[in-house]
């Protein structure tokens, strides 16, 4: 067991048992082995048991001892996955796919978001609030990595992430496929409950300390803002991003 542990180090793992039942449900990548090293009568290990024997997926269960070495940054729960790492799919191809697809289409894009903790925030919100698809640049952003999994409680396993190298070059890309174009802006947007939201919706959130770029934001349709008390200072982008795509869910779910 313990060589079998030491030969897989390098396989990237999923840490925690939301992440991994997440895994499981949504067959987003194979799961190439479950380590458990807690009590299997607990309800969500049987639920993830469940899973695992109808997908095929190897199950070992292991002394909790054995797992520490493989501790994530905030923990193990007592359950390891070794898993193939988040296949992204092209742009276009996701593009394309979004653009034929029916009834309300929204789409988020992070110009430059690069904390751990405020980008799984922002994935467990797009999912909630009907987000297709989350674009990022190629540089200044998160990586997929096992923490962002974590944190996301695996909802990075419900959502298309893709990747672009110009940003604003996508913006277009979305216009042409009758998208409309929304750009978060503390300071000179329209207040969020007075945005008439398209069905077809992008919205654009910049990084935690500068905002959009000055290129992204030009490329907007409409700025919203969030109303706030006189004097208080600026939200977190991951409660902002949380607020806009909540306003912007609720107009369509109604």
């Amino acid at each position: 067991m313990e060589r079998e542990l030491l030969d897989t180090m390098s396989a990237e793992k999923l840490y925690g048992v939301r992440p991994i039942l997440e895994a499981l449900q949504s067959s987003s990548r194979r799961i190439v082995k479950i380590f458990i090293g807690v009590q299997r009568t607990r309800d969500d290990i049987r639920r993830l048991l469940t899973l695992a024997a109808e997908r095929g997926v190897a199950v070992e269960i292991v002394q909790r001892a054995q797992l520490p070495s493989w501790q994530g940054p905030h923990g193990h729960q007592g359950v390891v996955a070794l898993v193939e790492p988040l296949q992204q799919a092209g742009f276009p191809e996701v593009l394309h796919k979004i653009s034929q697809a029916p009834g309300r289409q929204a789409v988020l894009l992070l110009d430059g978001v690069t904390d751990v903790g405020n980008f799984a925030t922002l994935v467990r919100s797009a999912v909630a609030f009907g987000v297709t698809a989350i674009i990022l640049p190629r540089h200044r952003s998160v990586a997929l990595t096992p923490t962002v999994a974590k944190l996301s409680a695996g909802a990075i396993e419900r959502v298309t992430i893709t990747e672009v190298v110009n940003m604003v070059r996508a913006i277009e890309m979305l216009r042409a496929e009758r998208f409309w174009i929304y750009g978060s802006d503390a300071q000179t947007g329209m207040p969020i409950a007075q945005v008439v939201w398209a069905e077809r919706l992008a919205l654009i959130l910049g990084s935690e300390g500068r905002g959009m770029r000055r290129l992204v934001r030009e490329n907007c349709d409409v700025l919203v803002r969030i109303p706030m008390h006189p004097g208080a200072d600026s939200l977190n982008v991951a409660i902002a991003g949380a607020i806009i795509l909540a306003y912007s869910w609720d107009q369509h779910a109604q």
